[in-house]
């Protein structure tokens, strides 16, 4: 009785908030939760099939969301927690939204992204079939301290639910490394054309070998620490992928061609030429989706169905193109601003840091993030807005970069920096934030989008 009560609340919370224009992605979850404990262990224990966790630092929703359109297309009901609340209550809500009001689902599979920090808290009520991991790179210092940290918690995580089916990126030592005190199953997938990411100058996270301390060496580098490695001094390197990425870039577009262990298998997609970050999503959700028996001809449908969320590289046009683009740490700014930079036009760019509890409280990472990389293309850029909490936070450090204090305006709300883009005489506008202004900026240029056939593509998100 207690957790029928707990999910007939829920659903009339989501509804209202719904109703005053919220998105309701938590806040039913988080209200069953302190009423019934283990509510997500009994929605858990419906799913007829398999359950898949998407966790990582960067690339989770957008993995996640194609392997539910790929889930879809191959004709089962899946529960998924699509607008990213990856938490244990935001799972919870994603149940809640398909359940009836006694609390029962009717679901094949549940493909749930999961907050890496929170891994071990939710498989405490959930052992999932596949995992599926992303990368791992500095985020929010003061919710998942350094990598080190991280990795030792998901290692404790695991072990509580050791049948579980592990699809690990061979391109990040990080997580390789998690293979030598691990009995599961393992697969992974990795790139294997050494493709240029425009990241060579950059710096890289964990790049020694986490079992002898030594500097890893690479053969080929992407971005972040991905690329391919070995350390001199031990032996740990990349393993063979079971899963592989061949990129093939023409003058105008490239071509991935994902291949599996057994070479049966292969899929080909068309991509944007400028779009990098986004190969491993791709090739994660493919390779998950082929460890699940699926069939080439479903994984393109799939993910030719698959539609991006909120803010990744989301298309507007207000007398001008507009770009809007989550990014929330060094990495996804660094892979964020390698595309503007790549932009020819006359631009003006716009960004906004929070520092709200799921922005991350520390801000520190700013001055990890390279923000020199706009220097190169400073010649085209005619302002840079600052916005939100930390905006003098923001301006202080391009300032330190080189940026001129004539070119950059500090503006108070988010309508004032969406109007100063707008006013802002220039080819193009970029807006580049982290997670807690994103929606309200997303709401502003939606109303007054001018071209309704403008549309987001898959982002590092």
């Amino acid at each position: 009785m207690r957790r029928i009560l707990a999910i007939m609340i829920a659903k009339i919370t989501i509804a209202l908030v719904k109703l005053m224009g919220h998105r309701g992605s938590n806040i039913g979850g988080e209200l069953a939760l302190r009423m019934c404990s283990d509510i997500l262990a009994w929605f858990g224990s419906q799913v007829k099939d398999k359950i898949i966790f998407v966790t990582g630092t960067n690339g989770k929703t957008s993995t996640n969301n194609m392997i539910y359109s790929i889930i879809r297309e191959s004709g089962h009901s899946c529960i998924c927690n699509r607008l990213g609340a990856n938490l244990d209550s935001g799972l919870i809500s994603a149940f809640i939204n398909n359940s009836s009001i006694f609390g029962h689902i009717d679901a094949d599979y549940a493909c749930l992204e999961v907050d890496e920090a929170s891994l071990a808290k939710v498989m405490v009520h959930i052992k999932p079939h596949i995992i599926v991991f992303t990368n791992i790179f500095r985020d929010q210092l003061d919710r998942y301290s350094e990598i080190d940290v991280l990795l030792n918690r998901i290692k404790k995580s695991l072990k509580t639910s050791q049948d579980t089916v592990l699809l690990i990126n061979a391109d990040d030592p990080s997580l390789v490394s998690l293979e030598a005190s691990l009995p599961h199953v393992k697969y992974y997938y990795g790139v294997e054309t050494a493709a240029d990411m425009g990241s060579e100058d950059m710096a890289k996270d964990s790049v020694f070998c986490k079992k002898c301390g030594c500097r890893l060496h690479y053969d080929h580098y992407y971005y972040g620490q991905l690329g391919h490695y070995v350390c001199k001094k031990c032996g740990f390197k990349r393993p063979i992928p079971d899963f592989k990425a061949f990129i093939q870039d023409s003058e105008e577009k490239r071509k991935l061609t994902v291949v599996g262990k057994d070479k049966n298998f292969k899929v080909e997609v068309d991509m944007d030429i400028n779009d990098t970050y986004s190969i491993y999503n791709t090739l994660a959700a493919v390779s998950c989706a082929a460890l699940m028996k699926n069939t080439p001809e479903t994984v393109l449908c799939g993910l030719e169905s698959y539609r991006p969320q909120v803010g990744r590289m989301e298309k507007f046009y207000i007398g001008k193109p507009i770009t809007l683009n989550l990014a929330k740490n060094p990495v996804g700014f660094n892979e964020s601003m390698k595309i503007v930079s790549q932009d020819e036009n006359s631009k003006i760019i716009a960004i906004g840091v929070n520092d709200f509890p799921q922005d991350g409280c520390d801000v520190s990472w700013l001055w990890d993030t390279n923000f020199e990389i706009l220097l190169e293309v400073d010649d085209t850029i005619e302002n840079y807005t600052v916005f939100g909490r930390r905006r003098y936070d923001m301006a202080l450090r391009l300032k330190y970069a080189g940026v001129d204090e004539n070119k950059l305006t500090v503006v108070d709300t988010v309508f004032d920096a969406v109007d100063n883009v707008l006013k802002t005489k220039s080819d193009v506008g970029y807006i580049l934030l982290n997670y807690s202004l994103l929606f309200d900026t997303q709401k502003i240029l939606k109303g007054r989008n001018e071209d309704d056939k403008t549309h987001p593509v898959p982002s590092v998100s």
